[in-house]
């Protein structure tokens, strides 16, 4: 077995969009870091084919405060990264139509509702009618009610920004290691002294043990919980279609809609892309098995919702990043009670890579000042089993999303 001979003072876990960007404003706040990915850079659920959206529209409200605090991060880096983070921001549209059950008093209501506390809460945000929408939108269906206009949402390369990232994070300092598996996580007396590889090689620990590998936190974490604090997460595969665009048709926005799992996204070679929330089986190793049914369901509703899709021709079908996902829905951002110097953020639930630049700034307040910024609380895992007393939101704050789906993901 061997040892660095000197420890880093921060050790990141995972090399996504959260560790990568993170491992850089430490760096550029001064800390020595060092990042160990498993596989390489953007392995996971941060990288793969087509975009990410970037968006505020129809988000949980919990997580509305990141999306504020994330968007002119990402406009920011844009610009200041020589190359950028390949984000692109195109406003957003959530469709509504009038669903089999459902009133038309309703829906509107829904939207009113959806439009006044999204620009309560800092994302501007307004109700087109159908004819603003098919304005500028002019593909989508007839069945179409109206929409919300998100003007901030966008779209992100999703690898090509992680890698950006890991890039500047290695002019800034931090050391970055890939094919570096981590399995075990040493401690002594409540704290984490380092962390075991594949290899046998030990990653000595200095201040700050950060887990950011997503599906892979909660398996590392485990060992160290007490049992109250085994956290109700699941393991997801997103499913994402490509398809021609045979008649040079444009897609002018990041597209989602209110009664369908459904996101579309225009790339910049003109492919679509086609998302929103089917996933797929997997086995235990983490391969996914392929599925007819969602293939079918998402088609659906992509032809339900644009048309000229029907002429289009298959690409390729991509369910490979494996997701992390929590019972209510949004991530879990906390520390485990073993472990003081501990933190782990995971379950970002397909729509987490929109919001990665909010949490990378409040994890780098909260490790440079040692206080946990209030806008992280809500995510804590304590919400699933502490009871909540008057005033409070980390357990049973309400919640208004027109669905619960792995939308951005996609």
């Amino acid at each position: 077995m061997t040892t660095q001979a000197t420890a880093s003072e921060i050790v990141i876990v995972g090399g996504g969009i959260y560790g990568a960007s993170l491992a850089y404003e430490l760096a550029q706040a001064g800390k020595t870091v060092t990042l160990l990915e498993a596989d390489e850079i953007a392995a996971g659920a941060s990288g793969g084919s087509g975009e990410r959206g970037v968006r505020a529209n129809s988000r949980d409200l919990r997580e509305l405060p990141m999306a504020t605090a994330s968007f002119p991060l990402w406009a920011k880096y844009q610009e200041q990264f020589e190359g950028g983070v390949g984000y692109r921001r195109t406003g957003g549209l959530h469709l509504f139509n009038i669903p089999h059950g459902a009133h038309e008093h309703e829906v509107r209501g829904t939207m009113e509702a959806m439009a006044m506390v999204q620009n309560a809460l800092g994302i501007h945000s307004r109700i087109l009618n159908r004819d603003e929408t098919l304005e500028r939108e002019p593909e989508l269906s007839g069945d179409l009610l109206g929409s919300v206009y998100c003007r901030d949402d966008g779209v992100c390369d999703h690898t090509f920004a992680t890698l950006a990232f890991a890039k500047q994070a290695r002019k800034a300092g931090a050391s970055l290691r890939t094919g570096a598996r981590v399995t075990e996580i040493l401690h002594t007396k409540g704290r984490a002294t380092g962390v075991k590889l594949t290899s046998g090689e030990v990653v000595p620990v200095g201040d700050e043990l950060i887990l950011l590998a997503n599906s892979g936190v909660l398996p590392l974490l485990k060992p160290v919980l007490q049992p109250q604090e085994i956290m109700p997460v699941i393991t997801q595969m997103p499913q994402m279609m490509f398809v021609t665009n045979p008649n040079g048709k444009k897609i002018n926005h990041l597209l989602g809609h209110a009664h369908r799992k459904l996101s579309v996204k225009q790339i910049q070679d003109g492919t679509l892309m086609l998302s929103g929330g089917q996933s797929v089986a997997h086995t235990p190793e983490g391969r996914w098995k392929g599925s007819l049914s969602s293939t079918a369901l998402s088609l659906t509703d992509a032809i339900a919702t644009l048309p000229f899709i029907d002429e289009s021709a298959f690409l390729k079908v991509d369910a490979s990043r494996v997701e992390s996902c929590a019972v209510d829905g949004i991530p879990i951002v906390d520390t485990p009670s073993a472990l003081h110097n501990t933190i782990y953020g995971f379950a970002w639930t397909g729509h987490g890579f929109a919001i990665a630049l909010g949490f990378t700034k409040y994890l780098t307040d909260w490790i440079v000042s040692g206080e946990k910024p209030q806008a992280l609380e809500v995510f804590s895992g304590k919400r699933f089993h502490e009871s909540i007393g008057p005033g409070e939101t980390a357990a049973g704050s309400q919640t208004f999303s027109t669905r619960d789906s792995l939308e951005e993901a996609v």
